[in-house]
């Protein structure tokens, strides 16, 4: 039994009466009716239940409920077999389920119907990006940034930029990485991932910059302070780097970050 939450109850009850309303009839009311009025009103209705039955999946996905995501997705598909958004979902589903030769089938699909979906392109260099699949994920990630109108084109500009970096490109990776921040400021791991470039680059007045921007976002964390002890060792101000080098071996005594700074400390 699949449990349905309050907060999608009012889409379930659309849906409902979207799809009663496809499968009554009404024998007086259809005989005043033209019929291209009558196929009219079937098509909003079929597409009223189409879209309701994705938006419900995506719901039960967030929720990781994926029954009830895979139930709605294959509804939606019994509607209409080639919809973009129905394979859209259940190859986030599939994703989840580490079924990835199936998520990709679906994330393909999607794309084979409607070229132009810049959603279902978008999770698609994600999960390319995920496979390691690196030039693969630029390519999608770049057509995906593209379409000015999306509404989560600062998201396409960060994961194009991690894209870009892992290829070495790492002119493609800032401009990336400045787009996105140029689109959402309140992002905090672009700050974070341009202070380590530049930080590589010797730049450091740059990296100090975007370092402070990201702590102010997200404080304190083991890639943050890690960087910040070698950026203040370069500056040479010794009670920072000291101070960077406390907090990390307090908050993060087992992380990889910690480790990497004791086996620098070893070397020096």
């Amino acid at each position: 039994m699949i449990r349905i939450p309050t907060a999608w109850v009012s889409v379930v009850v659309v849906v409902a009466l979207v799809v009663t309303g496809c499968t009554t009839t009404n024998t007086s009311s259809t005989k005043t009716m033209t019929s291209g009025t009558s196929d009219t009103d079937k098509k909003h209705r079929r597409s009223d239940a189409l879209d309701n039955y994705i938006k419900l999946g995506l719901g039960y996905l967030s929720e990781g409920n994926r029954d009830g995501a895979r139930f709605n997705f294959q509804k939606a598909l019994e509607i209409n077999s080639r919809s973009p958004g129905a394979h859209n979902g259940l190859a986030l589903l599939y994703q989840l389920d580490k079924e990835y030769r199936l998520a990709e089938e679906h994330f393909r699909k999607a794309l084979q119907y409607d070229s132009k979906y810049t959603r279902g392109r978008n999770n698609f260099g994600v999960f390319l990006y995920k496979r390691k699949r690196y030039d693969e994920a630029f390519e999608q990630l770049t057509i995906a940034s593209e379409d000015v109108n999306y509404s989560r084109r600062a998201r396409v500009f960060l994961s194009l930029g991690m894209a870009a970096n892992r290829l070495g490109k790492e002119a493609e990776a800032k401009q990336s990485w400045e787009k996105a921040l140029a689109l959402d400021p309140r992002m905090s791991t672009p700050y974070f991932e341009l202070a380590d470039i530049y930080f590589r680059e010797q730049d450091l007045p740059r990296a100090k910059i975007y370092l402070d921007r990201y702590e102010a976002i997200v404080g304190p964390t083991a890639r943050a302070l890690w960087l910040g002890v070698r950026l203040e060792r370069a500056f040479a101000n010794k009670n920072g780097e000291a101070s960077k080098a406390l907090a990390l071996k307090k908050m993060f005594p087992y992380s990889k970050e910690y480790l990497a700074y004791k086996e620098w400390l070893a070397g020096r």
